[in-house]
């Protein structure tokens, strides 16, 4: 598979992620073949991405064309079927936000079957961009302008809004996934054709320690079918500088939730394994409620929870479970669902604690 993969070029882990992927399919005897259109566009830092941006519109396109299509000359005479093409749909410069409308020359010459954009939490893309010791004045200049919270939450929201619009134009599927996810969802998307996406919903509230094991095994479990989006990889902070910053962040918080990854997934399946249950989380709820709205698959993990409003309304009909098991079982005995060598799952660690 040929997988486009964009997303902000500074302040995400993002090398290391890609390259723990390709490690990933060394390991399996599969050949990934990375390539970094930023590298490219610059020839190794030979022209300056700074100069690049500086000049014209016209330049700087012709610049990429050219590139892309070196890159799918290469791809095309290498003969490699799994092929990660790095590459930034915008890039904030000067305190704008420049959009590459390059759909038509990717699509032509590189002809992705899935684009991937990589998001992180936004504090840990701050505190990044703050802390970097470069000569690239490039980055340097990034840190200078000491980007706010709503600044980094506006250029990741463009790179998602026009990768999805790349997406629709290529007539290809767009999925956004955390750098802080295990490297098995990436991984999937790159080596199988049209695997099954996933979002885990679950209080991340009233979550005591034990619960909390107890939803991390269905996760680890579930990656065994599927890529599995994990909200908790994209955690938020917990303390704010103003009023105005939480206001920002919870606001983008949910517009992620429900629209990048409820919005993109093939199903949601709800986890809330309480026998006796703290409220039931409204953002779970919310979410169950837009998958509806979009005709996604729905299940929930909720034990003594048949009633109209859970079986006829939330959650389709046979797909509420009262168990972890009954909930797999059903997964491979009527759906028959396939599962992918057990040893992903070693690269799905236990992450974290909930918000």
């Amino acid at each position: 598979m040929k997988v486009l993969v964009t997303g902000m070029i500074a302040g995400m882990n993002d090398r290391a992620y890609l390259q723990r992927v390709v490690e990933m399919g060394r390991r399996y005897g599969r050949e990934i073949r990375l390539y970094n259109a930023v590298h490219e566009f610059t020839k190794g830092g030979k022209k300056p991405l700074e100069r690049l941006l500086g000049t014209t519109d016209y330049v700087f396109e012709l610049t990429r064309e050219r590139e892309y299509e070196k890159i799918g000359y290469e791809i095309q005479k290498s003969g490699a079927k799994d092929v990660i093409v790095r590459a930034p749909a915008t890039v904030e410069w000067n305190r704008i936000n420049r959009k590459f409308k390059d759909q038509r020359v990717i699509r032509d010459f590189i002809a992705p079957d899935v684009i991937v954009t990589l998001i992180e939490a936004e504090s840990n893309i701050k505190r990044v961009l703050e802390s970097l010791d470069t000569s690239d004045p490039f980055l340097r200049a990034l840190k200078e302008r000491r980007h706010t919270v709503y600044e980094i939450l506006s250029w990741m929201n463009e790179e998602v809004s026009l990768s999805e619009d790349w997406a629709k134009y290529m007539g290809v599927r767009h999925v956004v996934l955390s750098v802080s996810e295990p490297p098995d969802c990436l991984y999937k998307l790159v080596a199988y054709p049209n695997p099954w996406v996933v979002y885990a919903s679950y209080s991340m509230t009233h979550a005591t320690p034990e619960m909390r094991q107890v939803v991390n095994g269905v996760i680890r479990k579930l990656r065994r079918y599927a890529v599995v989006i994990d909200p908790q990889t994209a955690e938020i902070e917990k303390e704010f500088e103003s009023e105005l910053e939480r206001e920002v962040v919870y606001a983008y918080t949910v517009h992620r939730d429900l629209h990048w990854y409820v919005g993109k997934v093939d199903a949601v399946v709800a986890i809330h394994p309480y026998p006796e249950r703290p409220p039931l989380s409204a953002g779970m709820m919310d979410e169950l409620g837009h998958a509806r709205d979009y005709m996604k698959a729905r299940y929930m993990i909720f034990p003594g929870g048949f009633s109209p409003f859970t079986t006829d309304s939330y959650v389709e009909k046979g797909h509420l479970f009262e168990t972890p098991e009954a909930f797999f079982r059903y997964l491979d005995e009527v759906e028959k669902r396939p599962q992918y060598p057990e040893s992903l799952e070693d690269e799905s660690p236990d992450t974290g604690s909930p918000h």
